[in-house]
C-alpha cells in the first residue's frame, strides 16, 4: 500500500523520532519532526505547569497549524511525509495540562485556527513500558526528563494508551517496542516494512512473534 502521508506517534522516550527519520530515509521523501526543545515555553512549563501550561499548548498548536498546511502542500504534489507527531496528539496533553477556562480557551482557538487538517494515511503507534533512561539519547533530552513534573510521565502513558486504545480515525498499527528494536535490528524493520505493505484491516497489532488484525 502506498502510504503518502505516515505518521509515526509514542509516548515521550518511545525512540518515535528516531523510527520517523530512518522511514523517511527509507522512502526518500520528507520528515516533519515536531521538534519540542524548539518550543520557548516548555522549559518554563516543566518548572510551573500551573503558569505555563496554556502557553505552551497554544505554541505547539501554532506549529501544527503550519505543519498541516505543509502536509497538504506536500500532496498536492503528490510528495510523501513522514511525521513523528500526531495532529491531534492535543487530545493526549490538553487534558493533563490544561484545566477548566484554559482548557476551553485553548479549544476555541484550535477551532479557529485549525478546523480541518489532513488524515494520515498509516499511523504507527510505538507501544510499550515507559523507561526515560531507554531512550535518552541527548543531553538536551536527557536534562528535559529530570524537569518532569511528578508524576506527569505516568499521566502522559495512560493518557497515550487511552488514546490509541480509542483511536479510529485513521488506520493503526500498534508496534510493541518491548519485543522489537526497529533502530539497531534490520530483521525488526524488515518485519514493519513487510507488515506496511501487507495490512488490509484499520487495526494491526505487531509483536515479535505475530502479527494481528482487527
Amino acid at each position: 500500500m502506498d502510504y503518502r502521508y505516515l505518521v509515526v506517534e509514542g509516548s515521550i522516550g518511545s525512540g518515535k523520532t528516531a523510527l520517523s527519520r530512518k522511514l523517511a530515509e527509507r522512502f526518500e521523501c520528507e520528515l516533519l519532526s515536531e521538534a519540542p526543545e524548539q518550543n520557548p515555553f516548555l522549559t518554563k512549563f516543566y518548572l510551573n505547569a500551573t503558569n505555563h501550561g496554556l502557553a505552551t499548548q497554544l505554541h505547539f498548536l501554532m506549529e501544527r497549524a503550519a505543519a498541516a498546511t505543509m502536509v497538504l502542500e506536500e500532496d498536492r504534489q503528490q510528495q510523501r511525509v513522514v511525521s513523528d507527531f500526531l495532529l491531534e496528539k492535543d487530545q493526549i496533553f490538553v487534558p493533563i495540562v490544561l484545566q477548566d477556562d484554559e482548557a476551553t480557551l485553548y479549544w476555541q482557538v484550535k477551532q479557529q485556527v485549525l478546523p480541518e487538517y489532513p488524515v494520515p494515511d498509516l499511523v504507527i503507534y510505538l507501544q510499550g513500558k515507559q523507561d526515560a533512561n531507554k531512550h535518552s539519547g541527548s543531553t538536551a533530552q536527557s536534562a528535559h526528563y529530570k524537569l518532569f513534573p511528578n508524576g506527569y510521565m505516568k499521566q502522559v502513558d495512560e493518557e497515550y494508551s487511552h488514546f490509541f486504545h480509542l483511536y479510529t480515525h485513521a488506520p493503526l498499527l500498534i508496534a510493541n517496542t518491548d519485543e522489537l528494536d526497529f533502530i539497531h535490528n534490520e530483521d525488526h524493520f524488515q518485519m514493519l516494512l513487510d507488515t506496511m505493505h501487507n495490512m488490509r484491516g484499520s487495526r494491526h497489532y505487531l509483536n515479535l512473534n505475530e502479527t494481528t488484525t482487527y
